[in-house]
């Protein structure tokens, strides 16, 4: 990264970064600037950069794969959670039910 044409551009986000860390800063929100300026310079020298923009990518499809499996994990959940207490709300009119029988037939 420290070669080509976006040499200048990545130590900038660089020191960006190191300086939110060291002050315990927002990273995305401090650096957001330095790191659109290098993700245009690396975009106007795909040539050169073409092995950092595949793995970048390649590592935004992969956090969008786990989103979305964490999205599915959640509903699937939720939906068995909700027929978990369904399943405990038609016990519950099962058993008034039988109460209800047991005290007719009381009477």
């Amino acid at each position: 990264m420290k070669g080509g044409e976006c040499k200048d551009a990545f130590i900038a986000w660089e020191d960006c970064v190191k300086e939110a860390e060291n002050e315990k800063e927002d990273i995305v929100e401090k650096c957001s600037e330095v790191t659109r300026l290098l993700k245009v310079c690396l975009d106007a020298n795909p040539d050169y950069y073409e092995p950092i923009l595949r793995a970048e990518k390649t590592a935004e499809e992969q956090a969008m794969k786990e989103i979305r499996e964490e999205e599915e994990q959640r509903k699937a959940a939720a939906a068995a959670s909700a027929e978990k207490e369904g399943d405990k709300a038609a016990s519950r009119s099962e058993v008034i039910a039988v109460e209800e029988e047991a005290s007719s037939a009381i009477q």
